[in-house]
């Protein structure tokens, strides 16, 4: 749906909240068989009809799903695949005797009936086709929210959900953590689902060698601790990783 590497790295470490004007719906696995897009209203088409006389129509597919050709005249477009509508194309064009043994051809050139809205911290924000099935982690439906994790997702403690026409995504960064002191590389880091004190400083590269973890003062909510390792890193914790004694 996006530049797949960039954004699915950029993913593993946010909420993505999607507002749906659906029910909840089956997981892909669950899912009929993908037939392809269905065209609908304001889906911009390429019509290329091959034979005597040959033509090409650009043509917006109307409100009540119909498109309008020469020689064709009205077609219903609405809920057809591109194969599916270049049949039905095909069909009168041999019905009204037009053109003998036609072949047609349909492009899709501007998807704009089935989209989602992806907004917040995405690689590309913006309108998104559902030019294939999509689906994606954490969402709100019905007026509820429920949180999903895309690392839950792939380990398969969660089920993944399929995205539908007019759902509008955001995405929300992870919580974070801050770490300074003796280690290796001193910044701002995403909490990853069930990391502790001990995992958030070696993602930090660990201490160097005039640091200790056995001496990590911990700033949590206005109070200045001492670390426990095993003990789970929460939202804007500090971590100061201090000189070692020899």
């Amino acid at each position: 749906m996006m530049g797949k590497d960039k954004g699915m790295k950029a993913f593993v470490s946010l909420a993505i909240a999607i507002a749906m004007p659906c029910a909840l719906v089956q997981p892909a696995a669950a899912q009929a068989t993908w037939d392809g897009y269905r065209l609908g209203a304001e889906d911009q088409i390429e019509v290329s009809i091959y034979g005597q006389g040959g033509s090409v129509t650009k043509t917006r597919i109307k409100s009540d799903g119909s498109i309008t050709l020469p020689l064709v005249g009205r077609v219903e477009a609405a809920n057809r695949t591109s194969q599916a509508l270049a049949s039905a194309i095909q069909e009168q064009l041999r019905r009204g005797g037009y053109v003998n043994d036609p072949i047609v051809n349909v492009e899709i050139v501007d998807y704009a009936s089935r989209t989602v809205t992806v907004l917040g911290e995405f690689a590309k924000p913006g309108v998104v086709p559902l030019d294939r099935p999509t689906q994606l982690s954490e969402l709100r439906r019905g007026g509820k929210v429920t949180t999903y994790s895309l690392t839950q997702i792939a380990r398969g403690q969660q089920a993944d959900i399929a995205m539908q026409p007019g759902d509008a995504v955001y995405a929300i960064p992870a919580p974070q953590y801050y770490v300074y002191g003796q280690i290796g590389n001193a910044g701002t880091f995403a909490i990853a689902p069930g990391m502790t004190i001990r995992q958030a400083l070696a993602r930090a590269g660990g201490p160097t060698l005039s640091g200790s973890e056995r001496k990590v003062t911990l700033y949590r909510g206005g109070r200045e601790l001492e670390a426990e390792l095993a003990a789970p890193v929460l939202p804007d914790d500090v971590l100061f990783v201090r000189e070692r004694i020899f």
